[in-house]
């Protein structure tokens, strides 16, 4: 069954989300105030539909109160936010996630029922600086704010060494989430939908190839330590044991 999403605000991040959620196979009810915003991506949602999102006569005859999560991407309106907020938790919505631009917004959103509040200027930074940043971190999602999970491109150092030798969580007590191999691609960020495989469950005395993207899963210090060596520090390693 489809998940069914709201997403309230037309701007650039709430159509992102919607075209995204959608293309994901779920079903997106857009709404805005603005007509134009309604026409340009009428195409690329379930429902595109134009009315005020703190009319709560409004949400209801779209359907609103039967989704399974809410976006509030309004933008800098902290009082359309929070109505809308509000209405949204009077429909008997469980999850309800919220932009906000700083600690007070947040506060107060989260006050008035938001289950969730973002701040997406500030994450797409830390991805962004995380990703070109060197360390050969080709992408980089937080997960709370002492652990994170990051996708490291095995250097050259490495190529035909085992995972054994490695000893990612023995000794840097870090979990090997799985190994991507990619096809051809272009490009810095590799996090999409271009063709790779995932290997879940790597043999321990798997050697490492040239192309080799590792997903890791840990503390934020551990990674840093385990990426942030240089490539000298892992050349005791050798290549695979014969």
């Amino acid at each position: 069954m489809k998940k069914r999403f709201l997403v309230i605000g037309l701007g650039r991040f709430g159509v992102s989300l919607a075209e995204t959620l959608y293309s994901e196979g779920g079903e997106v009810i857009a709404v805005d105030e603005r007509s134009e915003n309604i026409e340009e991506i009428k195409d690329r949602v379930s429902h595109a539909v134009q009315l005020d999102g703190t009319d709560i006569d409004a949400l209801k005859s779209v359907g609103a109160e039967g989704v399974d999560s809410a976006f509030i991407a309004i933008g800098e309106n902290l009082e359309a936010s929070i109505i809308t907020t509000v209405v949204l938790k009077e429909l008997g919505l469980k999850e309800i996630i919220v932009r906000a631009y700083t600690e007070r917004d947040k506060r107060i959103l989260e006050m008035v029922g938001a289950s969730r509040v973002i701040f997406v200027e500030q994450e797409m930074g830390r991805r962004l600086a995380k990703a070109c940043s060197g360390n050969a971190i080709l992408d980089y999602i937080e997960l709370s704010p002492s652990h994170s999970l990051v996708q490291w491109e095995v250097p050259e150092s490495l190529v035909g060494s085992s995972l054994e030798d490695l000893s990612i969580s023995g000794k840097w007590g870090l979990n090997l989430f799985a190994i991507k191999k990619l096809g051809s691609t272009e490009g810095t960020f590799r996090w999409g939908r271009e063709k790779e495989q995932l290997n879940f469950v790597p043999s321990p005395d798997y050697a490492l190839e040239k192309g080799d993207i590792l997903i890791l899963v840990g503390k934020n210090n551990d990674l840093s330590r385990f990426t942030e060596q240089k490539k000298s520090h892992f050349k005791g390693f050798g290549q695979k044991k014969s």
